[in-house]
């Protein structure tokens, strides 16, 4: 075979081995340990926050109820609340929070003009949040909680459909 036909293999050199070394890659059991530490050490503050929106969320309620129209700017932060709270729920071991947080939203979300004329929901909405946190309620394995929630998505559902 002549030279010039024979095919050459190059093989780079690999500069990021060079800047990094041989060193292990990081441990997995190692950063899921670390990251479940700094999710419990986060829940004692996530009482204190939750707290906080709750408190948030009546007083945009009070804020709405003095308004003489549907203020879209207290909807509006109502409406962000309760997505947060959502978000947050679940993830601090209280999913029955995500639950009401998304009916909440939802409800508000569909029509929210229609929220705004059904306060007594939205106050409901709240409510039973407090309680939730109030009383460590973690999930709907209840029947009084199961309860709770058909009765808010049946009033949602009503206020929507007229």
């Amino acid at each position: 075979m002549d030279d010039d036909n024979e095919a050459r293999v190059f093989t780079p050199f690999n500069t990021l081995r060079a800047k990094i070394g041989n060193k292990p890659g990081p441990n997995l059991d190692q950063i899921v340990a670390n990251a479940e530490a700094a999710l419990d050490d986060m829940k004692v503050e996530f009482e204190v926050w939750i707290r906080d929106d709750l408190q948030a969320l009546r007083d945009a309620l009070t804020a709405l109820r003095e308004t003489t129209a549907a203020d879209p700017a207290i909807l509006a932060r109502i409406k962000t609340l309760s997505h947060e709270i959502k978000g947050q729920g679940a993830t601090y071991g209280y999913p029955l929070l995500t639950i009401v947080g998304d009916l909440l939203h939802g409800f508000i979300e569909c029509d929210p003009e229609v929220a705004a004329k059904h306060l007594s929901l939205l106050d409901a909405h709240v409510d039973f949040m407090t309680l939730v946190l109030a009383q460590e309620i973690r999930d709907e394995g209840d029947a009084r909680v199961r309860k709770i929630l058909a009765a808010l998505v049946e009033a949602a559902n009503k206020a929507h459909t007229g």
